[in-house]
């Protein structure tokens, strides 16, 4: 297990330091009462338009879009910061990443919390490199960027990883940086110190990667440590929570072990499908969700299936949704704030849950018409999750709205006309 520091409630140090205040009465210190500030708040959603430069910014405590930030070119993906300040706002064509701050954030003073809410601002800061895939997200302490390089531009230009931190991006800089010596479609999954990333072997069947390798930061860099036994090979989709990492792989998944702050064990568990997503939730220590794809297109039905991982039992299981049947496929999926509802939105506009009770899944649930027409092409609908309240938010392409979900029953509450074909969306706030 990776080393944890001592936890304590911010509540009792808190309480704590007014006692120390209490029992010092007469000696000098520092008297003024320190209290938590805390902001009702739910945060802003970062909306990209469809093949448009602007994000839209809304605000969800006053319903309305606040603010359109321009971007250089139209984003291809959204993200949020590993401590919910800013939104990232990919650019893979352009070779680009650029930041948005959205302007709620919360700072530890040591013996109390503070809650900030400004203005949304665009960050005079540009990650530039050859074409960003790739975001893997270490909650509240750090994630990487991925650049998937490319081979057969002139001249070639070699995959890197940038690491960011919400301090980092607000000083306008990486936190560490680690360029590889050739080009992959990969991933770089951020725990503590350590950075698994892929490599490829020279037999491998496609272009994708198939092997895990271990990196150690040292300052801004990273140094090589080995290349993991397991192989991997169609490696895409990955996730960390608690002491794991999974993998996504052709045969199964690769589970990765973080028994020490520097050291970690790694062990292939089978599924019948290919692996190509891996879902997961920091408050869903060990437990994973495997997303393939069972049929093609020359030979329906296609049908989207799912596979519960126990990453400490090492062992997969099929997962299936209420009323899922052959030829349903997924088109959006987001696990809620509390990281025991996983939803999945299918191919007919329809909301299935699944719940996490008792060490087990069971079915939620299901919903119809959250998107009425389901659009026949990209952009499909996407989903986020609200960190600070009970919702989830689905675009609604064909609509051109903004659909707001009780994501405890899946019921829609809302349904706020955008004036735009939504794409990308992201959610930016202060986690409750």
């Amino acid at each position: 297990m990776t080393p944890m520091p001592m936890m304590f409630s911010r509540r009792s140090v808190v309480a704590l330091a007014a006692a120390a205040m209490v029992s010092a009465c007469g000696g000098g210190g520092d008297e003024h009462a320190h209290t938590d500030t805390v902001i009702d708040t739910a945060g802003r959603l970062a909306i990209a338009e469809n093949a448009a430069t602007g994000v839209r910014v809304f605000d969800l405590d006053s319903k309305a879009v606040a603010v359109t930030i321009a971007m250089d070119s139209a984003p291809s993906a959204l993200y949020t910061s590993p401590n919910g300040r800013y939104a990232l706002a990919y650019q893979g064509a352009a070779g680009k990443v650029q930041f948005i701050d959205g302007g709620i954030w919360q700072e530890d003073h040591g013996d109390h919390l503070h809650d900030y809410k400004q203005a949304t601002t665009k960050v005079d800061w540009t990650l530039a490199g050859t074409a960003p895939s790739h975001f893997d997200v270490q909650t509240g302490v750090q994630a990487t960027v991925y650049f998937d390089g490319s081979a057969t531009a002139t001249p070639p230009q070699t995959a890197k990883v940038s690491l960011l931190t919400d301090d980092s991006i607000g000083g306008k800089k990486t936190a560490a940086s680690l360029d590889l010596s050739y080009a992959v479609h990969g991933f770089a999954e951020p725990v503590g110190n350590k950075l698994l990333t892929v490599s490829r072997a020279s037999d491998a069947p496609d272009t994708l990667p198939t092997h895990l390798e271990l990196y150690q930061r040292s300052g801004t860099g990273y140094t090589y440590d080995r290349r993991l036994g397991t192989r991997c090979d169609g490696m895409h989709g990955s996730f960390s929570s608690g002491s794991h990492t999974v993998v996504g792989c052709r045969d199964g998944v690769v589970v990765v072990t973080h028994t020490s702050a520097t050291a970690v064990t790694d062990q292939k568990v089978v599924t019948p499908l290919r692996v190509s997503t891996v879902v997961g939730h920091p408050k869903l220590s060990g437990q994973f969700i495997g997303v393939g794809t069972e049929g093609t297109t020359a030979a329906p039905p296609v049908t989207t299936r799912f596979f519960a991982i126990d990453a400490a039992a090492g062992t997969s299981a099929a997962l299936t949704l209420p009323g899922w049947e052959a030829g349903f496929v997924r088109r959006a999926h987001a696990f809620d704030r509390s990281g025991s509802r996983f939803a999945v939105l299918d191919h007919q506009g329809a909301l299935r849950m699944v719940i996490r009770q008792a060490n087990a899944w069971a079915a939620g649930p299901v919903v119809a018409g959250v998107v009425p027409t389901m659009p026949t092409a990209a952009p499909w609908p996407a989903i986020v999750a609200n960190g600070a309240k009970d919702e989830l938010y689905v675009t609604d392409p064909v609509a051109k709205q903004l659909v707001t979900v009780n994501s405890q029953t899946g019921a829609v509450v809302s349904r706020t006309a955008l004036g735009f074909t939504p794409s990308a969306i992201t959610w930016t706030g202060i986690t409750r």
